[in-house]
């Protein structure tokens, strides 16, 4: 059976989705392929031939309520797609297409994409919040979109991301459409021996650690959080935590690393702390039973410090 790739889109009026998808549809992965595109959104951007003269997509325009079984089958039995485009109309959760929409056995999904224009996120953020982790949550890929890397913020446009969900992959795209390596932006310096890890910064440092075992295995690092005193641990660890606001003030959580120390600890649950060690690696399984790999911290030497002045991380 031949599959055909769906990608779906979704963002806010004027993110850039139709952009991104004429783009795509005639790059070299996609260019020549049967390319279906299912546009539930108006916007000023149009679907012109001219953007993508190697592709001559069947371009259907309709409304989120329309996208329904007997719309995908009837799409299925009149064009046989290799592509479908679904350009989502960022008002309506993604939830309303893979909860209620049924598709063709062969409709394989290759990834679910949220558009983000990083000329007006902190405002959009800041105020619905809601939506972007309900975007979040429904993607496996963000894309930033008209990034100013002298103006953002890259690593805290990527936390905020991270806070909901931590397996999401996220490209950022400069307004000439280049990539900007994250790498490229972190708020502190590996090569420093040890490296400090800004208070406010441990929510970066976890969520990036977490993706790039090769970048921080071995590393020195200080880090600041309170102290966690699992008795399970029978004294040789304890957990460095903090708690992170993702989108509003019912989803404040906590992330934390666990710090192994062979000498044990005297020191009361909830104390803040310095901790200088060594970056390390365990293996683990994440909820669908793949294997991963979780940071911790080898501890050589900590102190106890004073309470940030912002106790609740926050990425915007």
């Amino acid at each position: 059976m031949d599959d055909c790739l769906v990608y779906f889109f979704t963002g806010f009026l004027g993110s850039g989705k139709t952009s991104v998808i004429s783009s795509w549809l005639d790059g070299e992965n996609f260019g020549g392929h049967k390319s279906v595109v299912i546009n539930t959104e108006e916007g000023e951007e149009e679907y012109l031939a001219e953007n993508y003269p190697k592709s001559d997509p069947v371009v259907i325009n309709c409304e989120t309520e329309e996208v329904t079984k007997e719309l995908i089958f009837d799409i299925e039995r009149k064009y046989r797609p290799e592509l479908v485009f679904i350009e989502w109309n960022g008002s309506v959760s993604p939830k309303e297409f893979f909860d209620n929409v049924d598709v063709p056995e062969r409709w394989m999904l290759a990834a679910s994409i949220v558009i983000v224009d990083c000329s007006t996120y902190a405002d959009y953020y800041k105020n619905m919040g809601t939506f972007f982790a309900d975007y979040y949550r429904f993607c496996d890929t963000v894309i930033f979109n008209r990034v100013d890397p002298e103006k953002d913020n890259i690593p805290k446009l990527r936390g905020s991301v991270k806070a909901v969900n931590p397996s999401a992959s996220i490209n950022f795209l400069s307004k000439d459409m280049e990539i900007i390596r994250i790498e490229d932006h972190l708020p502190y310096d590996l090569k420093q021996n040890p490296c400090n890890i800004a208070a406010d910064d441990f929510g970066l440092f976890y969520t990036d650690a977490f993706d790039n075992a090769q970048r921080y295995n071995g590393k020195r690092v200080s880090l600041i959080g309170q102290a966690v005193c699992p008795p399970e641990m029978n004294g040789r660890a304890f957990g460095l935590q903090r708690e992170a606001y993702t989108c509003c003030a019912e989803d404040i959580a906590p992330m934390g690393i666990i710090c192994i120390y062979k000498y044990g600890s005297n020191f009361p649950k909830g104390q803040w702390l310095k901790v200088t060690g060594t970056v390390g690696y365990f293996e683990d399984q994440d909820e669908n039973g793949q294997k991963m790999l979780v940071p911790c911290l080898n501890v050589e030497d900590y102190a106890i410090t004073s309470q940030p002045e912002n106790v609740i991380i926050y990425f915007n």
